[in-house]
């Protein structure tokens, strides 16, 4: 019988060890009837646990040596209170408001059992996740979830897998972690993406990191770091694309080519209109250099929304004779180029995280461990444009150096943006 008092979750009739489990000390606690075998097999927490080099492990080969002694015809038959028990307390920092069922789901994926829900919501399988990463269980657990072709049917319900415009962060951060420890990729590359270009609260100025809050809000691995990297090269990417022009028509250098008496009004104009539009888009602000005490700042919003903004700039022209001067006609290519790359919709999904290439080729792979190229120059044509976007339907052995060659132009220290034959 169970300890007065106790609720029992049998999670196999013929388990030869009570698991007590607890969030926290002195908290409530919730008992299971499971197999040691099995968990040992499932976790590598468990397999170290139950071994001779901890006292838990001892205290069970033990009991179970006492318990073949007695004249039981088999361990079902035997009383629970016979059973050797081990404490646990915390099983991840979930969302879960009650252990019980969570860990219950827990234990009967590494029985290979079916879980209490035929097809587990998100939330339950981000949890599931946590549990599997705290006790050294995700390769089990990934091999459980790939079985039941959860994240399948999960994408089936959701217009084939494409990413609803209202879905919350926690909802995306879920997603991701599953894809991480489960070995998801489409979600590990679809919603990294989603994060780098939506950005994230918790990556807001004067924002701490909370060790309270579940284990999605922080992604582990060095994962969070690494999207965090990302999104700031890009957004320096983007800048540089401002700046250039800035740079451009500031610089003295003729950049009307029409040859006519009006091209220097052409080029004063131009200039005049790009300050204004960038400062009305935000995106610019003139400021003193004689005393400057602004502190820095960046850009906290979603980067397919400033890309759009980019692409509202006017044609307006000097006169007649200067239909295809300015800044519309020069930018709206290279707006293009990064849009292939920087848009939920596109198939191009190199800035987001590849597990393969996270998982087997970090040093090589990851944005926050390679040394950054000194220059990045326009390809002459957009061909080269081209080429990057149609770089996704090669061999998936190829997909290394793909990303490579994408991260070359967000990571560069320089940009140039004008080969003079793309307008």
């Amino acid at each position: 019988m169970a300890a007065e008092g106790e609720a029992l979750v049998v999670v196999t009739p013929t388990g030869d060890l009570i698991l007590n489990v607890s969030q926290e000390e002195g908290g409530t606690r919730f008992s299971y009837r499971v197999d040691s075998k099995a968990l040992r097999a499932s976790s590598r927490y468990f397999e170290n646990l139950f071994s001779d080099r901890f006292s838990e492990g001892q205290q069970l080969s033990e009991a179970l040596a006492a318990l073949n002694l007695a004249e039981h015809s088999s361990l079902e038959d035997a009383p629970v209170d016979a059973l050797p028990r081990i404490t646990i307390v915390n099983v991840g920092r979930t969302s879960a408001s009650s252990t019980e069922n969570l860990f219950a789901d827990f234990l009967r994926a590494v029985h290979g059992q079916d879980l209490s829900t035929a097809t587990p919501p998100v939330s339950n399988l981000a949890n599931l996740a946590v549990v599997a990463d705290r006790f050294d269980a995700t390769e089990t657990l990934s091999q459980y979830v790939r079985k039941k072709k959860y994240g399948a049917l999960l994408d089936a319900r959701t217009s084939k897998g494409k990413i609803s415009t209202g879905m919350t962060e926690e909802r995306v951060r879920q997603k991701l972690l599953v894809g991480l420890l489960f070995d998801h990729a489409p979600w590990v590359t679809r919603y990294s993406k989603h994060l780098i270009l939506r950005d994230s609260s918790q990556w807001q100025p004067g924002i701490e990191e909370d060790h309270t809050k579940p284990l999605w809000w922080n992604l582990p691995d060095g994962v969070e770091d690494e999207l965090i990297q990302r999104r700031e090269y890009i957004l320096e990417t983007i800048n540089s694309l401002q700046s250039q022009f800035l740079k451009l028509y500031t610089s003295g250098e003729r950049q009307c080519k029409l040859g006519y008496d009006t091209s220097i009004q052409c080029d004063s104009f131009q200039l005049g209109e790009i300050i204004k539009f960038f400062t009305r888009l935000g995106t610019l602000r003139l400021q003193g250099t004689i005393y400057d005490s602004t502190e820095p700042t960046y850009y906290t919003g979603d980067i397919e929304r400033l890309l759009e903004s980019l692409r509202q700039c006017s044609s307006y022209q000097v006169d007649r004779n200067h239909m295809h001067c300015g800044l519309r006609a020069r930018i709206l290519p290279l707006v293009d180029l990064l849009q292939n790359q920087l848009c939920l919709d596109t198939t191009s999904l190199d800035i987001g995280l590849c597990l393969e290439c996270w998982k087997n080729n970090r040093p090589t792979y990851a944005w926050s461990a390679a040394k950054r190229p000194v220059m990045w120059a326009h390809p002459r044509s957009l061909t080269g444009n081209r080429m990057i976007s149609k770089g996704h339907h090669r061999s998936p052995s190829s997909c290394l150096s793909r990303h490579i060659v994408v991260r070359g132009l967000f990571m560069a220290t320089e940009r140039d943006w004008t080969a003079r034959d793309i307008y």
